[in-house]
């Protein structure tokens, strides 16, 4: 009855083959759980159930459920009994949700949402609402401490905003820290009073942005809303033209990948000293904001890592929150695989005794392309008490003056870690042979002379997990863009491409090295041909 907001949900076999006889509510919100993929519990406000005869089999059940919560919008449960696998392609997450109003929901200049926020950029994404008759006091006085109690004056029917995120919310909320921080971000909002139906559900004389000292009186509605649009326009309302020049070499609604130039830092610093010349200023003019209804944008996009500053090359940046959130997790999980090439000042050894396979580096969790199946180098050497590893292999060599022996030797590195200036410090210390004009470990002496075009380092390849199309919500949206992506695509001097394995869809960037890498007469090290 979707007046009444209410739904039928049928739940397969499988999922309750080890239930007990009487199903009760918290099961039946686990249940909900784990029927929409959901790695935290995100349970409906209320849940009314009745006892369930089941027979001896546990053939099905059927739970009635009365869903106060857009955590569960009705229109979006699409379950039956006959998906015996109990999480079919129809289940979907709030992220799916259709939170835009208008004829496609997804175009025009205008966006349009059903229950717009404040600002007119956010849309409020899930809410829940105080009993009429206030808390029950024993849960009060469980959830809280009594000082706590005494100090913030909680009563049944009168609580702080942060106190009434902890009852209504409390498997997103188990901290006042976590709930005050929401609250200064701007993204909570209280409905004062009865709420409304359809689109007009939240009166907007009503609705206020929830501060830390506000209270929540019995009635009243907490509301968590989302950013639906950025906001990419208001740092050009003074200049109008970026800062420098920054290549895009792929972006969708989620992330993009860019390539910075060497001389520029990624992150400017806190107290001033770089300006507009940074990265992450300068993103906004270069990127596309994500299409009308994408979930979770980010206010500006935001870079995911970080190289050196006199380092060019592939820099991954996130569009949204959870492709920031899913990206940073698989830098963390060392799921993203770069490679760096790089000009070194000597004649570098490559011994036997630290020497790996292909198929062993692959083993250590180093990504080796198929034809790059030479031997290579290992480096397993810890900085500052870490674990730090990187392989490497000699490409070409070159003579030039006042290099150590006067010889240059352009390598490519792998890095299994990412620790603190890790490729340069691995190739000066462990190798003998730092990077060429690297003036902070060369050495000094004639090495000096090589310094004026800075250091030769690029980070040009990158592959790594698609942080959306990998989710349960992005697989439907990659299966009709599949065809389109699969392959390579060349774009001014750079490429990229999909590939499947194993299930997972893989993004590959790939960029030449930097003009000045060409500066020299170069010979292949195994044959010596130029």
């Amino acid at each position: 009855s979707p007046d009444r907001g209410e739904t039928r949900i049928s739940i397969a076999p499988t999922v309750v083959s080890s239930f007990k006889p009487l199903i009760t509510a918290f099961t039946i919100q686990h249940s909900l759980d784990f029927l929409c993929g959901r790695r935290r519990a995100h349970r409906p406000a209320s849940v009314r159930h009745d006892v369930i005869n089941s027979n001896a089999n546990f053939s099905s059940f059927s739970a009635r459920i009365s869903v106060r919560s857009l955590t569960f919008p009705t229109s979006r449960i699409k379950m039956s009994a006959e998906k015996s696998d109990g999480v079919g392609e129809d289940c979907h997450d709030i992220d799916d949700a259709d939170v835009l109003g208008g004829d496609d929901g997804g175009g025009g200049d205008e966006l349009v949402f059903q229950h717009p926020g404040i600002p007119k950029e956010y849309a409020i994404i899930q809410y829940r609402t105080m009993p009429e008759t206030g808390f029950v006091e024993q849960e009060l006085n469980a959830a809280f401490k009594r000082n706590d109690i005494e100090r913030l004056k909680l009563t049944p029917d009168d609580v702080t905003t942060t106190a009434a995120l902890l009852m209504l919310f409390p498997e997103q909320y188990q901290s006042h820290t976590r709930a005050r921080k929401d609250c200064r971000k701007r993204k909570i909002l209280i409905h004062r009073g009865s709420l409304g139906s359809g689109d007009s559900m939240f009166a907007r004389d009503r609705l206020v942005v929830g501060r830390v000292i506000d209270r929540v009186k019995s009635g009243d509605t907490v509301c968590i809303q989302q950013r639906m649009q950025p906001n990419y326009d208001e740092c050009k309302l003074h200049d109008k033209e970026p800062p420098f020049q920054l290549p895009v070499v792929f972006e969708d609604d989620h992330f993009a990948v860019v390539n910075k130039p060497e001389g520029v830092v990624v992150f400017s610093h806190k107290n001033g000293g770089y300006g507009r010349m940074s990265v992450k200023a300068c993103l906004p003019w270069v990127l596309s904001p994500p299409r009308a209804g994408t979930v979770a944008v980010i206010r500006r996009p935001h870079p995911v890592h970080r190289i050196d500053r006199g380092t060019s090359g592939l820099l991954v940046i996130a569009k949204t929150k959870p492709a920031m959130t899913q990206l940073a997790m698989d830098f963390k999980d060392r799921k993203v695989m770069k490679t760096y090439t790089a000009v070194l000042s000597g004649d570098i050894k490559a011994p036997d005794a630290s020497s790996i396979s292909a198929s062993a580096a692959k083993q250590l969790g180093v990504s080796i392309e198929n034809g790059a199946l030479s031997e290579w180098q290992l480096i397993d050497e810890e900085l500052e008490g870490q674990t730090a590893v990187t392989i490497w292999r000699p490409l070409k060599q070159a003579q030039l003056e006042h290099a150590r022996n006067n010889t240059i030797t352009m390598v490519e590195l792998k890095p299994k870690t990412g620790r603190y200036h890790q490729l340069r410090r691995h190739m000066a210390s462990v190798s003998g042979c730092p990077l060429l004009g690297d003036k902070t470990y060369d050495g000094g002496g004639p090495a000096k002379h090589l310094r004026e075009n800075g250091f030769y380092l690029c980070s040009n390849r990158v592959s790594l997990p698609h942080p959306y199309f990998n989710s349960i919500g992005g697989k439907q949206e990659w299966m009709n863009v599949r065809a389109s992506l699969l392959g390579d695509h060349i774009k001014d001097g750079s490429k990229y491409s999909f590939t499947e394995v194993d299930g997972l869809i893989l993004f590959h960037a790939e960029i030449g090295v930097p003009p000045k890498f060409s500066e020299f007469s170069w010979k292949n090290c195994k044959n010596g041909e130029e």
